[in-house]
C-alpha cells in the first residue's frame, strides 16, 4: 500500500509542486510575451503543448517579430533542445516499456524534471517519470493559457516573472547535489558558461552546452565516477 501510495498521481503532484510554481510564473510571462508580439492564440498554445520547452520559446519570439522563417524557428529550437537527447540516454533504464508512454515521457523530459526524478530512488523514478512529465507539460500549458487571457494587461510584470524559471532550476540542482553530491558536473556547467560569456552574450546557452558536452566526452571517466568509500 505504501509502495502504491508513493507512486501515485498525487505523490506526482506533491513532488512537483516547486515545477508548478515556477512553470506558472515562466508560462504566463511566455504567454504575455507571444500575445504581445502578435503571435496567434492557436500557435502559442501549440507551441507549448508540443515543443513545451521555455528556453526555445521565449527565443522564438523574436524570429516571430522580425519575420523570420519558420524553417529558421525550427533550427534554433532543435539546437537549444539537443541537451535532452543526453537526458534520455541516462534515464533510459526508467523508461516505460509501452511505446507511447515511453514517447510522451521523452517527449516532455525538461530540465527540471530531469533535476526532480535524479533525486528519487529507482523505483520510485520509474513509476513517476510518465507523471511527472505529463504534469509537467499541463502546468506550462495552462500558465501560457493564462498568459494569453491576462494579455497586455500584465505585461509591465513581465521582469518579474522571467526569473521564475532559473530560480526553480537553481533549487532543484541544490537539491540534487545534496542527494548525489556530484559537484564535478556542476563544475563543468560553471566553466563552460563563464567561457560562453566571453565568447558570444547572444549564443551563450547553446555555447555553454556544447562546451559542457565536449569536456564530458573528453574527459577520463575517473573523473566523472565518484569516490567509493572504504568499507
Amino acid at each position: 500500500m505504501a509502495f502504491s501510495t508513493e507512486n501515485s498521481w498525487q505523490n506526482a503532484a506533491k513532488l512537483t509542486a516547486p515545477i508548478f510554481m515556477g512553470y506558472l510564473a515562466a508560462g504566463i510571462a511566455y504567454g504575455i510575451l507571444a500575445t504581445s508580439a502578435g503571435m496567434p492564440m492557436w500557435f502559442t498554445i501549440a507551441m507549448s503543448f508540443t515543443v513545451f520547452s521555455g528556453t526555445a520559446q521565449y527565443a522564438a519570439i523574436p524570429f516571430f517579430i522580425s519575420g523570420t522563417g519558420l524553417v529558421s524557428v525550427f533550427l534554433s529550437t532543435l539546437l537549444i533542445s539537443l541537451r535532452f537527447i543526453f537526458y534520455t540516454l541516462n534515464i533510459r533504464q526508467d523508461l516505460p516499456k509501452e511505446k507511447l508512454k515511453r514517447t510522451l515521457s521523452v517527449a516532455y523530459m525538461t530540465d527540471e524534471n530531469f533535476a526532480l526524478l535524479s533525486t528519487l530512488s529507482p523505483n520510485t523514478r520509474r513509476a513517476l517519470l510518465l507523471k511527472t512529465s505529463l504534469l509537467g507539460v499541463l502546468y506550462w500549458t495552462l500558465a501560457t493559457i493564462i498568459g494569453i487571457v491576462l494579455g497586455d494587461s500584465a505585461s509591465q510584470y513581465i521582469q518579474h516573472l522571467d526569473f521564475a524559471l532559473p530560480c526553480l532550476f537553481a533549487i532543484l540542482t541544490y537539491e540534487q547535489y545534496k542527494t548525489q553530491k556530484q559537484w564535478k558536473s556542476i563544475f563543468i556547467a560553471l566553466i563552460a558558461f563563464l567561457l560562453a560569456h566571453q565568447i558570444s552574450n547572444q549564443y551563450i546557452l547553446l555555447i555553454a552546452i556544447l562546451l559542457s558536452i565536449i569536456a564530458v566526452a573528453f574527459l577520463p571517466q575517473s573523473f566523472h565516477r565518484p569516490k567509493q568509500e572504504n568499507p
